[in-house]
């Protein structure tokens, strides 16, 4: 197996893990996860489309709509940063109606 299956198999982890921390409210452990996903893959939008959740939960909506951004910017076709930004910008829907990006739409 070749390093950039490792890479992507650990990458594919990390954000499953911090996923799952941040559905249970485990946002220390979801942060440090996201930490390590970003050095795995420092241009992939899922890191940043999770950040901007856990900003959201610690109500740093600022911070939040920043790392929507970041993640729309690296992959503008990644629908769950699409969703995201403008759940948080538009304020149309309920705030924890978090796309985490394991949905299937």
């Amino acid at each position: 197996m070749n390093n950039s299956k490792i890479s992507n198999g650990i990458f594919d982890r990390y954000i499953f893990m911090a996923t799952d921390s941040l559905r249970i409210g485990d946002l220390k452990r979801a942060y440090e996860i996201i930490i390590e996903a970003m050095q795995v893959d420092p241009d992939a939008p899922q890191p940043h489309n999770l950040l901007g959740i856990w900003f959201e939960l610690h109500g740093n909506t600022n911070m939040a709509r920043r790392h929507y951004r970041a993640a729309y910017a690296l992959d503008p076709t990644y629908r769950p940063a699409c969703k995201n930004l403008e759940r948080i910008c538009t304020m149309t829907e309920d705030v924890h109606m978090f796309c985490f990006g394991d949905e299937t739409d």
